[in-house]
């Protein structure tokens, strides 16, 4: 099954969590109710469940399926506030998409799901999911596509083509590392070819179900105003069918889709750029864009990013910080004329990780809003939430390098300056080395409504280290810690990085 994300494992606002003391706000939950809080303290005996449907919105259809969780390590812990001791009650997975976890004392738990870590007071969990293109199977080995066509608009600097398969779910961008690549002037493709699994979602394609391959030429333009963007110009569709290993040949013409739209937004990058030292005092700056696509209405609920490919138009004009107001880009749209258009902005930060005299791990993370794109055309784009605010590990300060944490360290934070957290993501890496380079593994993730989580058993081990990333999330009426895989829109996230500790 085409799963990416749930496979990789799968707020009460406590205001100066440092000082009001995270063990009170774990023992009872200032948002549960009198009963419900009575409940806790009489550790009355409760069932863990949850379920994983898996809804695929195709052009030919949509199908919802469970995401098979036999394979998945189902554990919820609680967690003794006076002791700070972790108490493990196994749970099971199931192919039909069930978890179920007996025997848990009411109150906050830890549920584990792989590597994933769900912290919550809730006892049912919606594990499922809504995905672009049918259910699918990625390409993992070299697959040769070879394109020979012709009607290209002359070819410019600043063209790219993109690929995407609107029944499956498939993208990718084809602009470096192929053969047969259009020079400038070009009007036609000739023999040009691609590794088809390079691309950044390589689903196989087969006609007999539908799918068609396109390929877009993104045309380099520059608005009235004088700033350049990228938009959908003109369009080659072809049934294909592929055999994973095996070269297809690909043959027609490009045209120019009749449907045509305009898209112009008031770019306030000062904004974004003015959180980089909130990201980490050391972050750098690295880009900043906007696309612009569309997708049908159900993917307002889809766990893979609702704006991205196929795009009608990309914007990422320069290296400066400095607000733009772009005036009308204009773009040829070959997408369904129902579908929903939907628009991201993003800034990325980067940091720097080395561990001893080896070469460093260039860390990045972004602040990115997704909301429809009448949204961006409407108001100015900022950010819709900031990063949280005076991280700690214990009750040191995160940003610098800490050593003696413990195996059992706590994270916490003040709520962000910019727009409320709806909730926080906490993604747990560890830092090793190979062949004289400083590598990074992901060793956990921990979603919760709560400024704060405990690191349960065996997320840190004695001899290495780590850093974490704390995301916080703004996405009204969704609960992350629940319902880990929904997204919505509105939707806005910013990220922290701390620096290095270890146990």
């Amino acid at each position: 099954m085409k799963m990416p994300l749930i496979s990789l494992g799968i707020l009460v606002g406590m205001t100066g969590v440092g000082c009001a003391g995270l063990d009170e706000a774990e023992a009872v939950d200032s948002s549960v109710s009198t009963d419900a809080t009575s409940q806790v303290t009489q550790e009355l005996i409760t069932n863990v469940t949850g379920t994983s449907p898996v809804t695929f919105v195709a052009t030919s259809g949509n199908e919802t399926k469970p995401y098979n969780q036999s394979f998945t390590p189902v554990v919820a812990y609680t967690r003794d506030s006076t002791t700070g001791a972790f108490t493990a009650y196994p749970g099971t997975g199931a192919a039909d998409g069930t978890i179920s976890v007996p025997n848990v004392p009411s109150g906050r738990i830890y549920l584990k799901l792989g590597s994933r870590y769900l912290v919550s007071t809730g006892r049912t969990f919606d594990l499922g999911s809504t995905e672009w293109g049918r259910d699918g199977t990625f390409v993992s080995q070299p697959t040769p596509v070879t394109v020979s066509a012709t009607g290209l608009s002359p070819w410019q600097p600043g063209d790219y083509l993109e690929v995407y398969s609107l029944n499956a779910g498939a993208f990718g961008y084809v602009n470096t590392g192929v053969t047969g690549f259009p020079l400038a002037g070009a009007t036609s493709l000739s023999g040009m070819s691609f590794n088809y699994a390079n691309m950044l979602n390589p689903v196989l394609l087969d006609s007999s179900l539908g799918d068609v391959l396109s390929l877009v030429q993104m045309r380099w333009k520059t608005t009235a105003n004088g700033v350049p963007y990228r938009a959908m110009h003109k369009v080659l569709d072809a049934s294909v069918t592929q055999v994973e290993g095996q070269p297809v040949t690909v043959s027609g013409t490009f045209t120019q889709p009749a449907a045509t739209g305009t898209f112009s937004v008031d770019w306030r990058r000062s904004a974004f750029e003015a959180m980089r030292t909130q990201v980490n005092p050391d972050a750098v700056s690295t880009y900043s864009e906007i696309w612009m696509s569309a997708r049908p209405a159900a993917l307002s609920s889809a766990v893979a990013s609702i704006s991205g490919q196929p795009l009608l138009v990309k914007l990422n004009p320069d290296a400066q910080k400095t607000d733009l107001v772009t005036g009308s880009m204009t773009y040829n749209n070959a997408l369904p004329a129902n579908w929903q258009k939907v628009a991201l902005a993003a800034a990325g930060f980067t940091k720097s990780y080395a561990l001893g005299s080896a070469a460093p791990y260039t860390m990045s993370v972004d602040i990115r809003v997704d909301q429809e794109a009448s949204a961006f055309t409407a108001a100015p784009v900022q950010p819709l939430v900031g990063p949280v605010q005076a991280p700690l590990v214990n009750t040191r300060g995160a940003f610098q390098n800490l050593t003696g944490v413990g195996l059992d360290a706590s994270l916490r934070w003040s709520k962000p300056l910019v727009g409320t957290a709806t909730n926080y993501v906490v993604n747990i890496y560890r830092l090793g080395t190979s062949n004289g380079y400083t590598t990074v593994t992901r060793v956990t993730s921990l979603h919760t409504d709560l400024q704060s989580v405990y690191l349960p058993p065996g997320v840190l081990q004695a001899g290495q280290t780590y850093f974490a990333e704390i995301q916080s999330w703004y996405q009204p009426g969704s609960d992350l810690a629940t319902s880990p895989f929904k997204r919505a829109l509105p939707r806005g996230r910013a990220s922290v990085l701390t620096g290095m500790f270890s146990p």
